[in-house]
């Protein structure tokens, strides 16, 4: 899998040399997979939160090309609107371990047959292998 981004601190990302807090700073707003193009798109917007500084990134997506693996698993039925928006964590896990869904790896870069996992606070997390991801902001 290749990647244009680093994983930080498991909930961050640094993209040409800029932290993005995907944890505190930005909402996930959902996902569009072209199966036709094996193509899935995840989309953050930049949170309301005071905390949030005011010339932080307003939108980025995550696009993950040539998807072979796409599994999304259940979220928790009593889980607020914040926790659906709200990533926890994120890692690159073996594919060769897919059982294991509630687990991280301290790693910034993919190795060789990695799957990507995207853990939110819903207790729902999102596992995909693909060829390649690209972050694009605006």
């Amino acid at each position: 899998m290749k990647v244009n981004f680093d994983i930080i601190d498991n909930h961050a990302l640094n993209f040409n040399g800029r932290c993005i807090d995907l944890h505190n700073n930005f909402d996930f707003v959902g996902f569009d997979y072209n199966i036709a193009n094996r193509q899935l798109k995840l989309s953050w917007t930049k949170s309301k939160g005071n905390w949030v500084d005011k010339d932080e990134l307003i939108n980025l997506v995550l696009v993950h090309n040539s998807v072979t693996f796409l599994t999304i698993t259940d979220q928790d039925e009593n889980s607020s609107f914040e926790d659906d928006s709200c990533l926890g964590e994120i890692t690159f896990f073996p594919s060769t371990a897919r059982e294991v869904n509630d687990s991280i790896v301290p790693q910034q870069k993919p190795n060789d047959g990695d799957d990507i996992l995207y853990f939110f606070e819903n207790g729902q997390a999102i596992r995909i292998h693909c060829e390649q991801i690209e972050l694009n902001c605006k």
